[in-house]
């Protein structure tokens, strides 16, 4: 028998696209959802610390009390910004939706039926290139625009486009409609940002919580040294977990990716 190669199953998308480093840049960047796990448990373990504490009291005593209310005020201010984000992100979501339906609505029902008049009646006006459809892939922006420019350009022609058939309220509707799409835009604009400061604060106050169970471990370890149950009770409850897996699978992934084929031996001639 003669050399033989082993075949090597080619990479798939799923580990190239959920690779940790950027080959354009080499910045590491970890998916969205493996941070807000590492964010939620955090949060998770403050609040068991609270439980402890509050448990315990008489245990703990008062020499944490600063720690506490420090405490407290990180736990508020994670909660406020982990529903600040999922407020802002669930908006923007709906806002992107209305706005797939505004655009369709806008185009279809609106703007075509203007064009088409316009092609067949209006190609020698002056507004004549007002009057043209808009390319199919414009932003949202683009289509808003073009439509008050229509519309305007439309006014003009009113006559011509009654006379063709269309509704007398059709460009007055096509306004209220180029208007609807363009606030549209703002509030989603206006939701992605603040879903943007939500999770730059939600950052900050996963090291600030970080720091918080460090210092407060620091404070009443020396009361539990005593206590075996109460003091396996507390790193409980003080833990902050990882998840586990996700990180080392999506490294071996990539790293198997883009690793050359292993050398084989010929096997020996008969």
């Amino acid at each position: 028998m003669g050399a033989f190669r082993r075949r090597v199953a080619p990479a798939t998308s799923t580990c190239l696209s959920t690779a940790i480093a950027n080959p354009r840049d080499g910045i590491t960047r970890f998916p969205e959802e493996i941070v807000n796990y590492r964010q939620n448990v955090v949060l998770e373990a403050l609040r068991q610390v609270q439980v402890f504490l509050d448990g315990n009291a008489s245990i703990v005593g008062s020499a944490i009390a600063k720690a506490r209310q420090n405490l407290d005020g990180v736990v508020s201010t994670f909660t406020s910004h982990a529903a600040a984000q999922e407020t802002g992100g669930m908006h923007s979501v709906g806002e992107t939706a209305r706005q797939r339906t505004l655009r369709a609505t806008l185009r279809k029902d609106y703007m075509a039926p203007i064009a088409e008049v316009a092609k067949q009646k209006l190609r020698d006006v002056p507004e004549f290139h007002a009057l043209v459809m808009p390319a199919s892939n414009s932003s949202t922006a683009q289509l808003a625009a073009h439509a008050a420019a229509m519309a305007d350009a439309a006014k003009a022609h009113a006559q011509v486009l009654t006379d063709a058939g269309l509704p007398d309220d059709l460009v007055a509707g096509m306004l209220s409609l180029a208007d609807d799409l363009s606030k549209s835009l703002d509030d989603r604009k206006q939701h992605s940002s603040k879903k943007s400061g939500a999770t730059a604060g939600l950052a900050a106050e996963e090291g600030r919580g970080r720091s918080m169970l460090k210092l407060i471990n620091a404070l009443i370890l020396p009361k539990l040294r005593n206590n075996d149950a109460l003091l396996r009770e507390w790193k409980a409850a003080k833990k902050v977990p990882k998840k586990p897996g996700v990180v080392a699978t999506v490294v071996s992934q990539v790293a198997a990716a883009v690793a050359p084929p292993p050398a084989v031996s010929p096997a020996p001639a008969t």
